[in-house]
């Protein structure tokens, strides 16, 4: 699967469709696409001191669709996918989509995602199901990334949920609307994306019903051998206490140059939640903090790779196992099928 600057992870749910999908048709008219993935590695990080062997992706996906009156289609993958952070320092065990509290969590393996897709014409799509969000330049499935781990800003930010979703395609650009029960709350949104001189975007307003609020950008380009990235976040709660803040945003820059089957990501990170604990996900909020991550990546072929990681996260509260700042150092390796 050829990655510009994993764009396609955001701009639409396809791009969490495997790298080399294998195609038979069925009797039942459906053109069916099996497809998977299975990368796994070794993780240490401090504050707390730890280690482990993680399985960061295990899924297998079948997709198709068929046209008669007007085209359908669906999208499912099963297994589990760690998500690791950051935070955690990709200390992390398999997840998938928890029935109980609307949202991934620690459920093991099962549904990933699934949906089906019906499209009465060339301009207008409409999806329902679990989907994943349009939110981000990350993805849950962290083999589409070009980092171990998920940034800061990621984890502020929509995952999976169950949702409907329209989509009217309008020339180089698409606009989306969609409501959907991320931890079964009442939530909607509504972005715009695609393609200006060259710049891949990606635009969307979320709302969490009686939560909080929250204005996303993404923008990619390729500008010769570095695909080059940044995902801005802006978000503020509903409600706070008196004298709280209310707001947060935080900034991941991304650049990625490409020497053939090479790559040398590099992610740099700010944020600043204040009082809000947006991007903490705590009750003791850091207040503000940032992060580097640097993550040497070899493609043997085409659908293979092994990468190594680095990453530093400083915070300026001491959030971290009582200390202020966290390293992780991780090798992982995959393949796609």
């Amino acid at each position: 699967m050829k990655k510009t600057l994993l764009l396609a992870g955001v701009l639409t749910a396809g791009a969490l469709v495997f790298a080399e999908e294998k195609k038979a048709p069925v009797t039942s008219g459906f053109n069916i696409s099996l497809n998977g993935v299975f990368s796994g590695g070794y993780a240490g990080t401090t504050n707390p001191d730890n280690d482990s062997f993680i399985l960061t992706n295990l899924l297998l996906g079948v997709s198709g669709s068929q046209k008669g009156m007007f085209e359908v289609g669906f999208d499912v993958a099963v297994g589990g996918l760690a998500m690791p952070t950051v935070w955690n320092g990709a200390l992390s065990v398999p997840q998938s989509f928890n029935f109980n509290t609307y949202a991934v969590d620690n459920s093991a393996f099962g549904i990933v995602w699934g949906y089906l897709s019906l499209k009465p014409s060339q301009m207008i799509s409409l999806d329902v199901g679990l989907l994943p969000t349009n939110v981000g330049y990350e993805v849950a499935n962290t083999y589409s990334n070009p980092n171990i781990t998920l940034g800061t800003t990621w984890f502020a930010q929509p995952v999976i949920y169950p949702a409907v979703r329209a989509t009217l395609e309008a020339g180089p650009f698409s606009l989306y609307a969609e409501y959907n029960q991320e931890f079964g709350g009442d939530n909607f949104a509504v972005g715009s994306l695609g393609e200006i001189a060259g710049i891949s975007y990606a635009v969307s307003y979320y709302d969490y019903k009686d939560n909080k609020n929250l204005v996303d950008i993404v923008g990619s380009m390729s500008l010769g051998i570095i695909d080059l990235g940044i995902n801005f976040d802006y978000q503020w709660l509903d409600t706070a206490p008196s004298g709280a803040d209310t707001s947060a945003y935080g900034v991941a820059l991304y650049a990625i140059p490409n020497f053939g089957n090479i790559s040398l990501p590099v992610r740099v990170e700010y944020f600043s939640e204040g009082t809000t604990g947006i991007y903490t996900g705590a009750s003791s909020p850091a207040k503000s903090g940032y992060s580097f991550t640097i993550t040497p990546t070899l493609k043997p072929t085409s659908n293979s790779f092994i990468r190594a990681e680095a990453a530093y996260l400083g915070t300026q509260e001491k959030v971290l196992n009582g200390k202020n700042s966290k390293t992780t150092l991780a090798v992982e390796a995959g393949i796609t099928f």
